[in-house]
């Protein structure tokens, strides 16, 4: 009888911490014998060490896992895991589902190795199935309600439960009776799990700091940033051996642990949710728990003078318009920069005043024309975007809201269906373009780059949109684009007739995205990102992956010359021979043909550069340049003929291409 051949499998194991009874090698051993009795063979391991099973986003192996089973990747027909609770503790029960049907639905099965059921469709098995993973994510609030009344109930006891002891301050180890063993280091755990962990005081000389730091503050009534300087002149070091600043002063002045007192719960964080901050009165607090380095009374008079300090008085517009004029007299002129510098003036108190010009009309400065004309064309395009998100709240009010990322503090990013993420960019128009061309300028936001992009070109005049264009996610081009009409990577966006088509076309090409390969556009260039291809024009060309990876770094740093151990790097060790790069820039200009060769410049004993098409005459002319000045420099002290000495031209060559 032929006997079956075996089917190939990956396996998924997960291990929270390192002292749970089902460790990655029994898990991978129980998978094993499934393997063997059913018909299968482990082809690939995706291991999470040390990761919750609550949030995918910590674990980085089953995002792989995902990854490759969603994009085709993969090259086995079934995935093997030891039980429910290892594919995941999620507390959301559909959201493991979903995982799940992501791997059924690109037909590679989830089968679990030690549980009672067959993972077959059935109505017993979903019925299990579900039940299992209800109990996995009860498994985890629990667990997690339990482990902080324990640790609750510790600090109250006065042993400190986490956190490092801080400068000044050293961890002790201490049996259940209370005897002390030793002192751990940074980094170090106890070994036994009945110790706890007191503070203690630190070596001397911290001690004596932090002593000195609080009757600087109480005695002497100093600003953390005088102190700071008075510790640098004195050569007191801080922890990490730098030198002090106002921020690390101020986090030991504002600390109770050095008036003894033990405090847990600041701030909470559970199941992996968003950490939040605590009100004062649920704090766990033990004000003698350790031996103090300062008295209570020298604490309390410090935190008064701090909070006296942070009362700032109300400023009226008087003393502001003073100040701009005190620094006007000093610097010559205003920017927000000298401003911020030198009279910590923000850009929130503009506001007082109406505009920048206001404040600095009050100042009796008037700027240059061109900073009137760059704050108008500011004033404008602020005013357009506000415009562009009260058309898209009365278009869409029911499907679009506008959020703001971390750090963001004047944009906002268009959410569609609570699903659909849009970054909006609004490009000024510029009429100095290489092509001689009005086009718009694109100034990439690292921060948005990975979501889908609604670009709209402005006039000249600042004072209406023109164009809408809808793209897939822009992540891969460069971080300033010039736009023009007829080019090819604007004609890759849609196009929108009118602006009711936002959300639609939105959905549809953020969907596309996620499906279709992904091309950066350079010139007339496109090149795929998932593949060894090129389109040049209309005409398709595979470069190999040694040549595709050589490419597209010259691309990406098109008009910069590449050294050429960037260009070795830019390639796996395994493909490239470091002492064959000319034969393989030799055999990628031959697939580019005989008008596109001419883009890769050589640059002798630098490297290579990529050149667009209307600048590739002149950079070869600049590429000769450059090796001239080579000669000059190895012939220095030669008399050179007048008709040689090209060093201006070649310096300033020089100059640009290392930008």
């Amino acid at each position: 009888m032929e006997a079956k051949p075996l089917v190939p499998a990956a396996q998924y194991v997960r291990m929270s911490t390192e002292d749970q009874q089902y460790s990655i090698a029994n898990q991978a051993a129980a998978i094993q014998a499934y393997a063997q009795s059913h018909g299968y063979f482990v082809v690939s391991t995706y291991a999470d060490v040390g990761k919750s099973g609550i949030a995918i986003k910590y674990r980085k192996e089953l995002r792989r896992l995902l990854s490759d089973v969603v994009s085709g990747r993969a090259h086995y027909k079934t995935i093997l895991v030891y039980d429910v609770s290892r594919w995941g503790r999620f507390q959301d029960v559909d959201e493991a589902a979903h995982y799940e049907f992501l791997c059924k639905s690109a037909g590679i099965p989830v089968r679990y190795c030690a549980e009672q059921f067959d993972n077959d469709g059935s109505l017993a098995s979903s019925m299990m199935k579900a039940l299992k993973r209800t109990m996995a994510a009860e498994y985890s609030r629990e667990l997690g309600i339990k482990v902080c009344a324990g640790q609750r109930r510790l600090a109250l006891l006065g042993f400190r439960v986490v956190g490092k002891a801080g400068y000044g301050m050293r961890r002790m180890m201490v049996s259940p009776d209370g005897r002390r063993r030793l002192i751990l280091k940074d980094g170090e755990r106890k070994a036994i799990q009945t110790d706890r962990t007191i503070l203690v005081l630190g070596p001397k000389r911290e001690v004596d700091c932090v002593r000195t730091i609080f009757g600087l503050a109480a005695d002497l009534q100093k600003t953390p940033r005088e102190i700071a300087k008075e510790l640098n002149v004195r050569h007191m070091q801080s922890s990490n051996g730098q030198s002090w600043d106002r921020s690390s002063v101020y986090r030991i002045l504002t600390n109770e642990k050095y008036a003894g007192c033990n405090i847990y719960g600041k701030t909470t964080q559970k199941l992996c949710s968003r950490s939040r901050l605590v009100e004062r009165h649920l704090w766990v607090t033990n004000p003698d728990a350790f031996v103090s380095i300062v008295s209570r009374d020298m604490y309390d008079r410090v935190q008064k003078l701090i909070k006296r300090r942070g009362a700032h008085p109300e400023r009226s517009d008087a003393y502001f318009i003073q100040g701009m004029k005190r620094v006007l007299a000093r610097e010559g002129k205003l920017t927000k920069r000298i401003l911020q510098r030198k009279f910590t003036f923000s850009h929130t108190y503009y506001k007082r005043f109406g505009s920048v010009m206001r404040a600095y009309e009050l100042a009796g400065f008037l700027p240059p024309s061109p900073t009137v004309k760059l704050i108008h064309t500011q004033t404008q395009m602020r005013f357009l975007r506000n415009d562009m998100y009260v058309r898209l709240k009365q278009l869409f009010s029911d499907r679009v809201r506008f959020i703001s990322l971390p750090g963001q503090q004047f944009r906002q990013i268009a959410e569609i269906d609570g699903r659909v993420r849009v970054s909006i960019y609004l490009c000024r128009a510029i009429n100095n373009t290489s092509a001689g061309e009005p086009g718009w300028l694109l100034r990439v936001r690292p921060e948005e780059k990975d979501f889908p992009a609604l670009i709209c070109t402005v006039d000249q005049s600042v004072s209406k949109l023109l164009n809408f264009y809808v793209f897939r996610p822009i992540a891969d081009t460069l971080k300033y684009r010039v736009l023009r009409e007829n080019q090819l990577w604007l004609s890759a966006g849609r196009k929108l007739g009118k602006l009711d088509d936002f959300c639609d076309v939105a959905k549809e090409v953020a969907s596309q995205s996620e499906k279709s390969e992904r091309y950066t556009a350079v010139d007339d260039i496109l090149i795929a990102t998932d593949s060894w291809m090129i389109m040049l024009g209309k005409k398709e060309i595979a470069l190999g992956p040694v040549g595709s990876a050589i490419f597209r770094m010259l691309v990406l740093n098109a008009g910069q010359v590449v050294s050429r151990d960037r260009l070795r790097r830019s390639t796996s060790e395994t493909l490239l021979d470091p002492t064959n790069l000319n034969a393989h820039m030799h055999t990628l200009r031959v697939k580019l043909g005989v008008e596109a060769r001419e883009r890769i410049q050589r640059v002798p004993g630098v490297g290579y550069m990529y050149v667009s098409p209307d600048k590739s005459a002149e950079c070869g002319s600049e590429a000769r340049a450059l090796l001239n000045l080579q000669e000059v420099v190895a012939n220095r002290g030669r008399p050179q003929p007048a008709a040689n000495r090209k060093g201006g031209a070649n310096l300033t060559w020089v100059k640009w291409a290392s930008q």
